[in-house]
């Protein structure tokens, strides 16, 4: 009967679109048997029913052609507009008022599969009243889960349906009870509660945060976050998010929490309270579409403000940061066929540091590039590059570098385009001039070097495989380089990772071999990638750089494995290894991945070696069943920075999740170094109800790291 009314369902889809229209129309019923005695028509075998609202079928129906009343008897279907349609055994309606009765009654919301059962309903033109009801989305023979409450009422003009004295059941069996509980079957972007998150921690106590949803326009909204934390403090966060042009968007959050001052006093916090900002906005065009010159232009803002990385750590139960650096940017680019302008800004707030006053910021960075171009023949390019900087801080050394890269290059091949070959002549120069705090001092640099390719790049097709490879030589001759003036030493720690303040571009002589290949199968699926480099510097104590060598093998579709290795000749050993595994199919992942870098690593910045491992896994081996795992591993440290295991329980009216986590986040302290670590670990349960929403509970337990 169910699989009937579905398909009836189905089949009148395009006359209800008819009966939305608000012309007005008679009603018309047609039937086996139809006899008219004064007002009244009785219809009597396949009836159908058409109004403007309705179109219903029974087996028996009786109308009342001038009051409008509408009685039905037997197998009774009535479709109501494009998403709602109900079954009944007896049914009264009136078609001018839309009020009536059915009892029993099967009602189903088609937007949001949501069904309902209940003895008898009353009905009319916005609401059903329900009694003795059972409402879910799951399989109406034996639910996974369903509520029965004793009344309700349905909104169709809200979409919400509130409950009394629901109890909510798993299967059969009673899990609790509410005196009232209401939810919304509309998927729609509106004004509302969003689901709240609540937990529980040993030492933060009961925390509960409501957002707020606010959508009274197509182009902005507004989330507000109100939070608590029993034993720890209260806090409010917001984000606005907006779209003012067709190639625009972006979103401000901000946010405070407010310590309680027993907890700063136990936990030994710098401060009291934790605030912050963050704009985010993107625009993919914002001059090119008013000047045709412009062929193409773009804005990205990022900033960011806090005081201290806890504002991060107490935006919600989840978001955590590892990363003691919030960088703020502001870029804009301007391009056309040959020219590209760059204005980059990067401010700089490290966390770890009581006053970001000596830290270097880079306010800003102006760009033009010259794309590659000829120049009196086709053969003979050349491109420019120039950049001025402005590294600006508060207390300490600033300074102003304007810098001009401009390589001019002869390509020509030879062997009929079997091998390639090209000769660059490149010019570097830099002038640095200093703050006042110098009194005048500057540094300039002036160099060039010439530099000669040779390569070939060859492809051939065997039987059962298809092969490329690139086998290529560059070599390296610095001619002349000059500097004058002073270069200071680095004594701030943000991202220039230089032992100078002001890097410089410098080349080595050197010779670099490079040699690449790639297997294919004859479907043209990648099988085997392989590179290798190596460079000779002539004038370095010990000539050899570190030997680069990556290979991966793609064993099938779905699994590949990959090494990359650096191997320093100078103190015979690996100075860089990063082996990874990834396998993916619809029902299997698995990422493990060891990064090893020794401090003999020529582009290791610190007198330190790391050691770490990253592990993700997941499987769907088993029907709507996820088991899933994640490991950050700090080997050189012996420690896991965050690890979780858990399960994922899918169905199509409902899922569940239980996850466990440990991790180390950072706390900011009245300590030496400023930073110490809080180990959080506790279980996540979490259901999730199509289409209520989803409810959480979040137990953690917490011990301090000292660093």
């Amino acid at each position: 009967m169910l699989a009937k009314f579905f398909i009836f369902l189905t089949l009148s889809c395009a006359l209800l679109q008819a009966a939305d229209k608000p012309k007005e129309q008679d009603v018309e019923m047609l039937a086996k048997t139809v006899t008219k005695d004064g007002d009244v028509a009785h219809a009597i075998g396949n009836v159908v029913v058409y109004s403007p609202q309705y179109l219903i079928t029974a087996d028996e129906a009786y109308y009342n052609y001038v009051t409008g009343d509408l009685e039905l008897f037997g197998n009774i279907t009535m479709l109501e507009g494009v998403n709602y349609a109900s079954r009944s055994g007896h049914s009264k309606l009136n078609l001018k008022t839309k009020k009536g009765t059915s009892d029993p009654l099967f009602f189903f919301d088609e937007s949001s599969s949501v069904w309902l059962k209940c003895e008898n309903a009353v009905l009319d033109a916005e609401t059903y009243i329900t009694q003795k009801s059972i409402v879910s989305s799951c399989n109406t023979q034996d639910p996974d889960w369903k509520i029965v409450f004793t009344t309700g009422e349905f909104n169709k003009e809200s979409k919400w349906m509130h409950l009394y004295n629901p109890v909510f059941y798993a299967g059969d069996v009673p899990v609790f009870y509410l005196p009232y509980f209401a939810f919304s079957t509309d998927r729609t972007r509106r004004t509302g509660l969003l689901r709240p998150d609540f937990g529980m921690s040993s030492s933060e106590g009961l925390y509960y945060m409501q957002p707020i949803y606010f959508a009274p326009a197509v182009d902005w909204d507004l989330e507000l976050r109100p939070q608590i934390r029993t034993n720890r403090g209260e806090g409010l966060h917001a984000t606005y998010r907006f779209v003012d042009t067709a190639y625009s968007k972006g979103e401000i959050t901000t946010g405070y929490f407010k310590e309680q001052s027993h907890y700063v006093d136990e936990e030994n916090l710098k401060n009291d309270a934790h605030y912050g900002f963050h704009l985010q906005y993107d625009r993919s065009a914002l001059l090119s579409t008013q000047y045709s010159q412009i062929q193409e232009d773009g804005l990205w803002v990022d900033i960011h403000y806090l005081n201290d990385i806890d504002y991060y750590n107490t935006k919600d139960n989840e978001d955590t940061t590892y990363d003691k650096l919030a960088v703020s940017r502001l870029n804009y680019y301007i391009k056309q066929e040959q020219d590209y302008f760059g204005f980059y800004t990067k401010y700089y707030i490290d966390t770890s540091k009581n006053s970001n006053k000596d830290t270097l910021q880079e306010l800003p960075t102006l760009q033009y590039h010259r794309f590659t171009s000829p120049i009196l023949w086709d053969n003979l390019l050349y491109s420019v590059d120039y950049q001025a900087k402005n590294y600006t801080r508060e207390e300490g050394i600033t300074a102003l570098q304007n810098e001009i890269n401009t390589p001019v290059t002869f390509y020509t091949s030879f062997f009929d385009d079997y091998v390639h070959a090209s000769a660059s002549e490149n010019i570097y120069m830099t002038y640095v001039s200093y703050g006042e705090e110098t009194d005048g001092s500057y540094l300039k640099h002036y160099s060039n070097y010439h530099r000669f390719n040779l390569f070939t790049d060859l492809s051939k097709s065997y039987d059962t495989f298809f092969h490329t490879m690139y086998i290529g030589l560059e070599h390296t001759v610095p001619s002349y380089s000059k500097t004058e003036g002073t270069q200071y030493k680095a004594t701030f720690t943000n991202a220039v990772t230089s032992e100078d303040m002001i890097p410089l571009d410098l080349e080595e002589k050197n010779t670099a071999f490079q040699f690449k290949q790639f297997f294919y199968d004859m479907d043209g699926e990648k099988k085997l990638s392989h590179s290798i480099k190596q460079a000779y510097y002539y004038d370095k104590e010990y000539h050899y750089g570190d030997l680069e060598n990556d290979v991966k093998y793609y064993i099938n579709g779905h699994l590949y494995v990959g090494d990359t290795v650096h191997y320093s000749h100078h103190y015979d050993q690996l100075s860089r290894n990063q082996i990874s595994v990834t396998y993916q199919e619809p029902i299997y992942q698995v990422s493990l991945r060891h990064t090893y870098v020794d401090r003999t690593y020529e582009h290791n910045t610190e007198d330190k070696d790391y050691s770490y491992v990253t592990l993700y896994a997941e499987t769907a081996y088993w029907d709507h069943f996820t088991l899933f795992s994640a490991i950050n591993y700090d080997v050189e440290d012996d420690l896991f920075k965050s690890w979780s295991l858990g399960f994922k329980k899918v169905k199509k009216c409902w899922d569940y999740s239980l996850v466990y986590r440990d991790s180390n986040t950072p706390k900011q302290t009245t300590s030496t170094n400023g930073i110490d670590s809080v180990n959080k670990r506790g279980v996540m349960l979490m259901f999730n109800l199509y289409p209520m929403g989803s409810f959480s509970y979040d137990f953690k337990t917490e011990s301090e790291q000292k660093q």
